[in-house]
């Protein structure tokens, strides 16, 4: 057994550390966001103080299911954004600038966005007039038919945007840059491969997609070291489809 102990530590010797953190956080973290990110853990939290009714109205809501949606998206944050942070600055003692955080934009930005949008816009359109997307789109729902269009729905998409922003620095920002020292453009297939499973519960092109998606966004972040074009994509691909969505069903005014 100590023979063991002793051959595994001399293996994990000579590994990139920050490679290693990364993968292996990579998989903790994407499972207790799919598990903790049940409301019924926040109901349990909450329970037996002034806010248990919030906790009730996420795990059984009533009126909306935004406080459901607002738990998701903080647990997402925890673990996408939060925790990598934390041990990034503070353990492995690393600038963000060296994982996609810097506060600069990169060359020929706004054009490659405008192309970007240009291509995607229609794409989404007749997305949105299926029944698969339409059905899974949006997120929010609305059970007591209070309209959709109004302050609920302009709420969870500025919580819907900060969600993307905890997404594309996990996927583009730390792990793409995590991995780069040891494994190059490898990093943006790697990172790919978890991308595109996050996707499994969405509808079935949508999954095909986050694989090329994850490929272009990647190699971007990778060539010019920033995740913002990533981020406006998102969050313009996504606002669009809530609102052609909702518009398709007859549900936006």
């Amino acid at each position: 057994m100590l023979e063991i102990a002793r051959h595994l530590r001399n293996d994990l010797a000579r590994l990139d550390h920050k490679a290693l953190f990364a993968l292996v956080y990579a998989a903790i973290g994407l499972t207790c966001i799919t598990y903790f990110k049940n409301p019924d853990y926040l109901a349990a939290i909450l329970a037996n103080t002034r806010f248990a009714a919030i906790g009730d109205e996420a795990a059984r809501p009533t009126a909306n299911n935004l406080y459901s949606l607002i738990w998701w998206v903080a647990v997402s944050m925890t673990f996408y954004f939060v925790i990598p942070v934390l041990f990034v600055k503070f353990v492995q003692k690393r600038n963000l600038s060296d994982i996609g955080i810097a506060f600069a934009i990169e060359k020929g930005f706004l054009k490659l966005l405008f192309f970007c949008i240009a291509v995607m816009l229609p794409i989404v359109y007749w997305m949105s007039l299926t029944s698969s997307f339409s059905g899974k789109y949006p997120f929010l729902k609305v059970y007591n038919g209070d309209p959709y269009l109004g302050s609920t729905l302009i709420i969870w998409e500025l919580v819907y945007f900060l969600q993307f922003f905890g997404l594309e620095f996990f996927f583009r920002g730390f792990l793409v840059h995590s991995l780069k020292p040891s494994l190059g453009f490898y990093s943006i297939l790697v990172m790919t491969v978890p991308y595109c499973m996050i996707h499994f519960q969405k509808p079935m092109p949508e999954a095909f997609a986050a694989i090329f998606a994850g490929i272009f966004l990647g190699w971007i972040s990778y060539k010019n070291g920033t995740i913002w074009l990533g981020l406006v994509l998102h969050c313009t691909v996504a606002f669009s489809m809530d609102i052609l969505a909702l518009y398709a069903k007859g549900l936006l005014f």
